[in-house]
């Protein structure tokens, strides 16, 4: 009797390892599980924060430029604006320097033309043009049956 306990004992104790070493066992695993997600995070932020660090380096750079640029642009408008009102005065002639003789003469005639249709048009008319009619219309309109009640 003494071997079956030790027998029974023996097996319970097997039994009762191979429980507490899987259960060990798992959490070991879902502690690697967990330092390699650690990791990946980490090196994840780490891309992120080099992605951040390259975009500002750029846009500093493209705001360095578009500065360059502008002060060139300042100072080509500065220059530009002297040489422009330093210029001696030009006349502005109303003839059409880039057309032909005979076309501009067209033009000036068909302008005066133009003129004189408007001219004849507009005439000054010897009284006040009639705006109302004679009676209500529209939405201001009163029917009889109003006038009576004194709506």
């Amino acid at each position: 009797m003494s071997i079956s306990i030790a027998l029974i004992w023996l097996v319970a104790g097997i039994v009762i390892g191979a429980i507490a070493s899987r259960f060990y066992s798992l959490r070991q695993f879902n502690q690697h599980k967990l330092q390699l997600e650690l990791d990946e995070s980490r090196q994840q932020l780490q891309q992120y924060r080099s992605d951040v660090s390259s975009h500002l380096d750029t846009t500093h750079q493209l705001m360095s430029q578009l500065q360059d640029n502008y002060e060139k642009i300042a100072r080509h408008m500065a220059r530009t604006k002297m040489q422009l009102i330093e210029r001696p005065g030009f006349s502005q002639d109303t003839d059409l320097n880039y057309l032909s003789t005979d076309t501009a003469e067209h033009i000036r005639m068909s302008l005066g033309k133009i003129d004189e249709k408007r001219r004849k048009k507009v005439e000054p008319q010897a009284e006040q043009p009639l705006d109302y009619a004679g009676h209500s219309s529209g939405i201001m309109k009163t029917f009889p049956a109003q006038k009576n009640s004194g709506v």
